[in-house]
C-alpha cells in the first residue's frame, strides 16, 4: 500500500505539504522519540486525532489497557508537539509552559492540605463548611495566578500549533520535504 503526501496549491500559498492520516501515524511511530526537526500542521493534527481515537477505542477495555495505550502514544505525542512548535520557529519548551502554572496550583493545594492536616492533628474538628476560612489571601492569589498562567500559556500554545508552517528553513532545520511513504 502506498500512502502519499499530498501537495496542495491554494491561492496565495506556495505548495503546502499535507500529510495523510496514515502517513501521520507512520511518521509518529517512526519518529517515536525524535524531538529534533519539524512537523507540519497536518502531521500534528492527524496524529492528535489518532491519539484521541486510540483513547476512545481503549477506554472501554479497562484502566490497564487504556493506560498502556496512553503510555504507547505519550512519547511520540510529545515529540510531534515539539516538532510542530519547531515548524513555527518556536522552542519546544513552549509545550512545558502551561505545566508551570499547574505546578503552582498543585503546590498551593498540597500546602493547604498539609496545613489543614496539622490543624486536625492538633485537635481541631474538620468542618467542610469552614475549610477555606483559614486560607490566606496569598494562597488564593497564588492559586489564581497559577491557573491563569496555565490557561494563558495553554491558549498561546494552541495558537502556535494552529499557525502556518514557515516555508523556509529556520533554526530547527528545513521544512519537511514532500515525499512518498511506502
Amino acid at each position: 500500500m502506498v500512502v502519499r503526501l499530498v501537495l496542495r496549491a491554494r491561492a496565495g500559498t506556495k505548495g503546502r505539504v499535507a500529510v495523510s492520516f496514515v502517513a501521520a501515524i507512520q511518521s509518529g511511530f517512526r519518529n517515536y522519540a525524535k524531538f529534533a526537526g519539524r512537523a507540519g500542521r497536518s502531521e500534528f493534527w492527524w496524529w492528535t486525532l489518532f491519539t484521541v481515537l486510540v483513547q476512545a477505542a481503549t477506554s472501554g477495555f479497562g484502566d490497564t489497557i487504556n493506560g498502556l495505550a496512553s503510555l504507547a502514544v505519550l512519547l511520540p505525542s510529545l515529540a510531534v508537539h515539539v516538532r510542530r512548535l519547531h515548524d513555527t520557529n518556536r522552542s519546544g519548551w513552549w509545550m512545558a509552559a502551561p505545566i508551570a502554572g499547574i505546578v503552582v496550583a498543585i503546590f498551593v493545594f498540597v500546602a493547604f492540605g498539609i496545613l489543614t492536616a496539622f490543624d486536625v492533628v492538633d485537635g481541631a474538628e474538620w468542618d467542610p463548611s469552614t475549610a477555606f476560612d483559614g486560607v490566606s489571601a496569598w494562597a488564593i492569589t497564588l492559586l489564581a495566578a497559577g491557573l491563569f498562567v496555565a490557561v494563558a500559556t495553554g491558549v498561546m500554545n494552541l495558537v502556535f500549533l494552529l499557525q502556518r508552517s514557515q516555508p523556509a528553513a529556520n533554526r530547527f532545520g528545513p521544512p519537511p520535504p514532500p515525499r512518498t511513504v511506502q
